[in-house]
C-alpha cells in the first residue's frame, strides 16, 4: 500500500490520486485513470473505495508541465467535459472518462497523459509550485541595425550591407543555409565574402523546436565540425548554421 506521498533520493512525490493505493496482481485486466491505456507488463494499483485505477509509472505522473508542442504550461486533469477532444500531440482522439493534460490559457487544447510525458516533449520537470517567469528570449534577434541597410550580425565580426542580387553567381553560398544566392535581397559583409539571405539574417537566436524539449540555440557550425553536422531531426548531412 502506498502512502500519499512518496520519496525519492529524499524528495517528497506526490501521487495523481489522493486516497491509498493497493497492488492488483492481475494488472492485465484493468484500464489505468490516468493513462487510459491497457498495459499488459505494468504493475496496476487500485484505490479500494472509488475504484481509480492507475499503472506504477504513472502514480506519479508531474501535475503542471510545459512541452515543447505549446506555448503554454499545461496540467493535469482526470477527466475531460463530455465532448470530441483531439489530442494536441499525436493528433488522436481522447477518451474524456480519463486523465489527460490541458491548458487553462487556451480552451481546445489537450493532450493525452502518455503523449505529454514522451521524452522528446517534455523535459521531465514538475513545475508545480515553481512561478512562471516571463519568455523575454523568444524575440531576441540575431543582428544589431548600425544604420539604413547596415547590420551586425551576431555570428559575424563585420558589419553587412543590403544588397540586391540580379543575376544568378555561381560562387556565391548564403553562410546560413549553404543555398546559392539567386535572384533578390541579400547581406553581403562590407569587408569580406560573407554573405547571407535575407530570411536567414532574419533567424532569432533562440527558439522552442516542436521536435526537442529544450530550447535551441543558433550557432555557426562550420567553425568547429569541419562544416558538416548530422541532422537530428531529417538525419542529413547539413552544414551553415544551426540549431
Amino acid at each position: 500500500m502506498c502512502d500519499e506521498t512518496d520519496t525519492l533520493f529524499g524528495r517528497a512525490i506526490k501521487k495523481i490520486h489522493d486516497h491509498p493505493l493497493t497492488l492488483f496482481p492481475r494488472q492485465s485486466s484493468l484500464t489505468c485513470n490516468v493513462c487510459g491505456l491497457l498495459r499488459k507488463l505494468f504493475l496496476t494499483y487500485v484505490c479500494l473505495g472509488c475504484d481509480f485505477i492507475a499503472h506504477d509509472d504513472c502514480m506519479y505522473s508531474p501535475h503542471i508541465i510545459k512541452i515543447s508542442r505549446h506555448h503554454h504550461r499545461i496540467s493535469y486533469t482526470p477527466s475531460l467535459r463530455s465532448q470530441e477532444w483531439s489530442c494536441g500531440v499525436c493528433r488522436k482522439s481522447i477518451d474524456s472518462d480519463y486523465g489527460a493534460y490541458t491548458c487553462h490559457k487556451c480552451y481546445a487544447y489537450v493532450v493525452h497523459s502518455r503523449c505529454a510525458l514522451g521524452k522528446h516533449v517534455w523535459d521531465g520537470r514538475d513545475l508545480e509550485g515553481v512561478l512562471e517567469k516571463v519568455d523575454t528570449t523568444k524575440d531576441v534577434e540575431s543582428f544589431e541595425r548600425t544604420s539604413k541597410g547596415v547590420i551586425l550580425h551576431f555570428l559575424h565580426n563585420h558589419h553587412l550591407q543590403l544588397d540586391v542580387s540580379m543575376l544568378y553567381d555561381e560562387n556565391k553560398f548564403c553562410q546560413s543555409c549553404v543555398l546559392p544566392i539567386f535572384k533578390g535581397i541579400y547581406y553581403s559583409c562590407m569587408e569580406c565574402t560573407f554573405v547571407l539571405h535575407e530570411t536567414c539574417a532574419k533567424a532569432h537566436q533562440i527558439i522552442q523546436h516542436v521536435l526537442h524539449p529544450h530550447r535551441l540555440v543558433l550557432k555557426n557550425d562550420s567553425g568547429y565540425r569541419q562544416g558538416y553536422i548530422f541532422c537530428s531531426a531529417c538525419n542529413r548531412c547539413a552544414g551553415g548554421f544551426v540549431y
